[in-house]
């Protein structure tokens, strides 16, 4: 708290506004968000000291014990998280707080990118998409696709753009029955962005989207 008044009184002083970023313990996370008035400082969250381990449950060490995270490690023996659970942390935090960027620096963060980036956080890890992929989702918010199945997640721009990502073995459906006209639809391999498919699809129904392959895939589609 301390810090983040210091920061709030050097910003009335100065004029400067540059981006504040908050990476804490999740109880200490939680308390100055709470707190309008300190909230308000802070751009970004960083999700680093605590993450929600595979089954659900927070591994989440306390604040204010002078204890380095290897001594909490070592006390509260963490589990790891999964994909779902990265998803859970960010879209938790980023459906809370829409005007600040969350990002995910916690357990095992270089393997769950795009669990960052389908729950709407920042600095996700994700290789060989363009720029304009990336700022077309900017704009976008997460959703989750109709009849959802594990593994099934979106962004969208109602009507005008969904990125969906499907790491399910079965089909995925997007539900345009109350949008008319025409989209284009891109196939990716996750991996490194290589499109597996391209065709157009009819607005006006629920749109059922087949796997392509085996693996994970992304699945752009955009109004014509």
């Amino acid at each position: 708290q301390f810090w983040i008044d210091t920061i709030k009184e050097w910003e009335k002083e100065t004029g400067k506004h540059p981006i504040i970023g908050l990476s804490v313990t999740k109880d200490v996370q939680d308390a100055i968000l709470a707190d309008k008035a300190r909230a308000d400082v802070v751009d970004l969250i960083d999700i680093r000291y605590w993450h929600y381990q595979a089954d659900g449950t927070a591994y989440a060490p306390k604040g204010g014990l002078n204890l380095a995270p290897r001594q909490h490690a070592r006390l509260l023996k963490p589990k790891k998280t999964s994909f779902e659970e990265v998803y859970h942390a960010v879209s938790e935090y980023k459906e809370k707080f829409p005007a600040k960027a969350v990002i995910y620096s916690g357990d095992n963060y270089d393997s769950v990118g795009w669990a960052t980036f389908m729950a709407g956080g920042s600095l996700s890890n994700i290789q060989g998409f363009d720029k304009n992929f990336l700022s077309t989702a900017s704009s976008m918010k997460a959703f989750l696709p109709a009849g959802k199945s594990a593994g099934q997640y979106g962004l969208e721009n109602k009507g005008k753009a969904y990125i969906l990502y499907n790491a399910s073995g079965e089909s995925i459906n997007l539900d345009l029955s109350k949008v008319a006209g025409k989209f284009s639809m891109k196939v990716l391999n996750t991996r490194n962005g290589k499109i597996l498919k391209e065709e157009k699809i009819n607005a006006g129904a629920i749109v059922k989207l087949s796997k392509v392959g085996t693996g994970d895939e992304v699945i752009i589609i955009n109004k014509i």
